[in-house]
C-alpha cells in the first residue's frame, strides 16, 4: 500500500469540453461506500460546466482495491452516473 495513497486525487475529464477537475481519493471511495456500488463500478459525473458530456477518471483503485480503468468513448454500461456533484 502507498503511503501517501489517502493524499492522492483522481483526474476526471470531460468527453465533450474537455474540463478537469481533480478529487481527492479518499472522497472517491467514501462515495463507492455510500453507495454500496459493486466491485471495479466506476464512478462517472455529469459534466458541470456544459452539462452535455461525461467526466471520466484516470485509472484508480477502488476502496476494495480493484483497478478502475475507463474508456471516455466507451464508458462501461454498469458505471454508476452521478449527476448532483
Amino acid at each position: 500500500m502507498k503511503l501517501l495513497a489517502w493524499f492522492s486525487k483522481v483526474t476526471y475529464s470531460c468527453t465533450a469540453c474537455a474540463a478537469m477537475q481533480r478529487i481527492p481519493l479518499r472522497r472517491v471511495h467514501a462515495f463507492e461506500r455510500f453507495y454500496d456500488l459493486t466491485e471495479g463500478q466506476p464512478v462517472l459525473i455529469q459534466c458541470p460546466m456544459c452539462d452535455e458530456g461525461l467526466q471520466c477518471p484516470s485509472p484508480y483503485r477502488t476502496h476494495t482495491g480493484q483497478l478502475v480503468t475507463v474508456d471516455p468513448r466507451h464508458p462501461p454500461k454498469n458505471s454508476f452516473i452521478h449527476d448532483l456533484f
